[in-house]
């Protein structure tokens, strides 16, 4: 079954505006009042920031964040520093930048995740493989923003594709763990490991609004897409049918952004904890999802 028989969108009046983002056929539907809305996006090789006239290309950077509420932009510069690596912290209001070392190559730091008050930026370190089998995560930088002060943290053991980001009290930070999940306190310590859970969505946060809801691309046993959970005790909630290839996370504490095909292009959507779509949020050709990688990120108001 294809979002597009779940979605009946022929029922469903938009009274907000549509917008397209440029040198890509995908039309945004928004509405006044959405709890979030898309603040920025990449494609193979470019980021875009979204500004008051539209979105705005980013040619000095490669990731691109922003924090809730939208007072800060975290960016990662595509070039090195005297051998560094950066992270670049933008004040919107005053358009102030301020750039901050973060690990020495050959180390890389980069996919930042904003903590949920706004304060800290965690972003995930890579290093080659030593045998040329690419690259591996090995910890996580903390860069705390007003102290423009940026902490390299080695975890040992660390799962190899792990890519981090915070809890929902913004007081431990989280990654994948092989089948579960693996929750660290600040200094790199394990503080509990949620096992056979699936890894986390994608997204600006793996958690619900409200903290009590974790979601995962399911364990196969449970033949369903998504799956949400207790984040402490890793009890199941909810298995979510849904036909999705991608997920951007949480819309609010009862719904996800899940992405599915529809026709000959992709759509994303707000589907409810049974796996219904209710509202339609971006229409996506297969062009931009497929040959340009389009990655749509989505920042609570």
């Amino acid at each position: 079954m294809s979002l597009s028989t779940l979605l009946l969108a022929a029922t469903l009046a938009l009274t907000g505006a549509d917008v397209r983002l440029p040198g890509l056929d995908v039309t945004l539907h928004e509405q006044p009042g959405d709890p979030k809305r898309v603040t920025a996006y990449t494609t193979a090789g470019s980021a875009y920031l979204r500004t008051r006239g539209g979105f705005a290309g980013q040619r000095s950077y490669n990731d691109l964040a922003v924090s809730p509420g939208g007072g800060f932009v975290a960016a990662i510069p595509r070039k090195f520093a005297k051998g560094y690596d950066r992270i670049a912290i933008t004040n919107r209001a005053t358009g102030r930048t301020t750039k901050i070392r973060t690990v020495k190559a050959p180390m890389v730091a980069g996919t930042p995740y904003w903590s949920p008050d706004g304060r800290k930026v965690v972003l995930t370190v890579s290093k080659g493989d030593d045998g040329g089998g690419g690259w591996r995560s090995i910890g996580f930088v903390v860069v705390d923003v007003a102290a423009k002060r940026a902490r390299l943290v080695k975890v040992r053991g660390a799962y190899p594709d792990a890519l981090f980001q915070w809890s929902p009290d913004g007081r431990r930070v989280v990654s994948d763990y092989w089948d579960g999940v693996r929750f660290y306190v600040p200094d790199g310590r394990v503080a509990w490991t949620l096992w056979r859970t699936g890894g986390l969505v994608g997204g600006e946060s793996a958690f619900s609004p409200d903290g009590r809801r974790m979601a995962t691309w399911c364990p196969k046993r449970y033949k369903a897409a998504l799956c949400t959970w207790n984040p402490y005790n890793g009890k199941l909630d909810k298995k979510v049918k849904v036909p999705a290839v991608a997920s951007y996370g949480w819309w609010d504490r009862e719904h996800l952004i899940a992405v599915g095909r529809h026709g000959k292009g992709y759509l994303s959507v707000v589907v409810d904890l049974k796996g219904r779509a209710v509202r339609p949020l971006a229409d996506i050709s297969r062009t931009a999802w497929r040959d340009y990688d389009l990655y749509l990120s989505y920042t609570r108001n």
